[in-house]
């Protein structure tokens, strides 16, 4: 006879046994975890100290808004100029790879901070402008010539603020009265 019917057979006739192989299956299974919680525990605990830093969540473009969460990673392998404090609204200098750790120069504080404070602020209609986000620069064109340079402080569904210094203020201000203001997306 072969073994499978038999074993079946037996198990049949006592079905302690089949419960009695499931108990010490789950207990292997049960120490193989816990094991493995206490080496990972212990190998922690080796790291030493820890700091807590901020990773991006998600790829972030150059002008984006960056989204993070704290993490907290041995200090042997933090650089010393990771961000310690939360990014809110902050705005991606650099691209930024999901997961990556967020250093001092990936990230820029918004761009309505990052603007002198001597600078005026103009809205702009959004047709007939390039695709803009905030902290992009901007170039002010305007009756065939080029005015100034500006950086967009926020996009509206209607319109865009601009920040300029203040010596261009006077002539932006008159180009945008004639509705002669023409926006070009710069590099730096």
């Amino acid at each position: 006879m072969l073994l499978l019917p038999r074993l079946r057979f037996a198990l049949a006739r006592r079905p302690w046994l089949y419960w009695l192989f499931v108990t010490v299956c789950a207990a292997i299974v049960w120490s193989m975890v816990a094991s493995a919680q206490t080496r990972l525990h212990e190998q922690r605990d080796q790291w030493g100290e820890t700091r807590r830093v901020w990773v991006a969540t998600v790829d972030v473009a150059p002008g984006d808004v960056i989204h993070a969460v704290g993490r907290d990673y041995p200090i042997a392998m933090v650089a010393p100029s990771a961000i310690d404090e939360a990014p809110v609204d902050a705005i991606a200098t650099t691209l930024i790879a999901a997961g990556e750790v967020l250093v001092a120069s990936d990230v820029a504080a918004t761009s309505e901070r990052t603007l002198p404070s001597d600078w005026v602020v103009f809205a702009l209609g959004i047709e007939d402008s390039p695709a803009l986000r905030p902290g992009n620069d901007v170039a002010l064109f305007g009756s065939g010539q080029r005015w100034c340079e500006g950086v967009v402080v926020a996009l509206g569904d209607e319109s865009i603020e601009v920040g300029v210094p203040p010596e261009c203020a006077s002539a932006a201000s008159a180009q945008i009265a004639a509705d002669a203001i023409v926006l070009a997306a710069t590099t730096r």
